[in-house]
This record gives C-alpha cells, structure tokens and sequence, in this order.
C-alpha cells in the first residue's frame, strides 16, 4: 500500500499500519472524533487571560484606580506582548520553512514530521492571534481610561503630576487592607504613609472611622458597593496630598524637587 502524503493541517493522530495492532482503537476513534471540535474551542483561550481579566485584574493590580498608573501598566503589558511577537515572527518563519521541505516527502518520517510541525504551527498562530487580541483590548482599555478622565496629550511630566495623590491613596488603601485583614496597622504601611506626609496615626484613624461607617451601614442592610471604598480613598487622597509638599520642603527644601529638564517630552502624535 503506497503511502498517501497529507497536504493540509490535520488535528487527528495517524498510526503506522505496522503498530495498529498495538493501539486501541476504540479509544483511538473517539480521540479523533473529538479532536476537531475540542481543536477549535482551545481557540477560546488562546491567551493567557480573559478580556475581564485582563482588565478587571492586570491593570489595577499595585495600581488602584489611578488613571495614569492603569496607562502606564497597559503600556507596559502592550510591550511585553509587541516583544513576543518580534521574537516568534522568527520561530514562525522557520516552521514554515520545515513545513515546506517536508510536505511533498512521501516516506513515514517525514510525514509524521509534517504533521506534527503542522500541528505545532496551528498552535502558534493561535497563540499569536492571542496575543495579537491581547493588546487590541489593551488599547481599547487605554482609550476607555482616558476618555473618562478627559485625558488628552499627556507624557512623563503629567504622569509625574499624578503620582503624590496616588502615593497617598495608597497608603490609606493598605491602612485599609491591613486593619481588615489584621486588625492592625503593619510596619511598611507605617513606613509608607509617613513617607508621602500623612501621619500614620491621622491615617489609622481615618480608616477605622470608615469601616465603622461602612459597618454601621452593612448592618442596616445596605449592600455597599465596592466603588464606595473607592470613594473613600478619593476623598483622602484629595484631602492629604498637600502633605507630601511638606515631607518634600523638610527633606529637599522645597516643595516641587522633580526636574522636568529630566523628563522625555513627547509632542503631539499625528
């Protein structure tokens, strides 16, 4: 029997006739059967995580809700996904190089060689168009941020603008975290809120009030939403951020220490 050469990507596993016996073929038509539908669904998660995900999770985490920090984490997770694709764009040129050399091969190695490279090849483009999806969402993400906190040019001065009031917010999130988790304010959050000008015990004291507030609330049966702690962090954010002027004039001598002749100044993107 002349063997036949597989021209097009083919998901099911071929045995050689010599070794059929040795397979089980009852199991091996239900993996072959299955296999093409079980194919396309992988499709689905061709990425590492879900648009929600993504979204919900990788650009917030370490980074609350402060606009600039999401946009410089989107940034940050857009090139790490443009680094991969400039490295596999050689790893994909060379597979279908082998493919190429294989597929008009008639004998048993090369086409088993054929088609799992072919396989492998099917793999990776998924994988690409996962990463290729990854970074369309990202930059839908990007333009959503900025278009609801009316965001238009901005670089490295703006971002650095940004980042008193975010330091601040933080540390009474962590002051948060901790008095929820423990009971108790831990060390580097101590650390932290002193370094950006809010006392640690103004900063105690603040956030005990509010999850006795937001207690009271809870048991009278209001189903608070997470945008209400939100609220909170905003609110302390706006009220302490002058504070960090103050640590900043002890320290350096003067408020604003950042020297903008540093900075990389973009102009504006036609």
């Amino acid at each position: 029997m002349e063997n036949s050469v597989i021209k097009t990507p083919d998901v099911t596993f071929n045995i050689h006739p010599s070794y059929a016996n040795k397979i089980n073929n009852v199991a091996l038509n239900k993996l072959n059967n299955c296999l093409p539908e079980l194919t396309e669904k992988t499709r689905v998660f061709d990425r590492k995580n879900s648009q929600t995900s993504l979204v919900l999770m990788s650009l917030t985490m370490m980074t609350g809700h402060s606009p600039f920090r999401m946009m410089r984490q989107v940034l940050a997770e857009i090139e790490k996904r443009r680094m991969a694709l400039a490295e596999v764009q050689v790893s994909h040129a060379e597979l279908v190089e082998e493919i190429n050399e294989l597929e008009f091969k008639t004998d048993a190695v090369s086409q088993a060689k054929f088609r799992q490279k072919s396989f492998n090849l099917d793999v990776m483009e998924s994988k690409i168009n996962g990463s290729i999806k990854d970074i369309a969402t990202l930059i839908d993400a990007y333009e959503n941020i900025k278009s609801k906190n009316n965001i238009n040019e901005w670089d490295e001065t703006t971002f650095e603008a940004e980042e008193k009031k975010h330091h601040v917010r933080r540390g009474f999130e962590l002051m948060y975290r901790n008095l929820l988790d423990g009971g108790r304010a831990q060390t580097a959050t101590i650390e932290y809120t002193a370094q950006y000008g809010v006392h640690p015990q103004i900063a105690l004291g603040e956030v005990s009030g509010y999850i006795q507030h937001a207690s009271d609330a809870i048991s009278k049966g209001n189903l608070l939403h997470a945008n209400h702690l939100e609220d909170f962090l905003d609110e302390m954010a706006d009220k302490y951020c002058a504070n960090v002027d103050k640590t900043s004039e002890r320290i350096f001598g003067k408020a604003d220490f950042i020297n903008t002749d540093y900075m990389l100044k973009l102009g504006k993107v036609k």
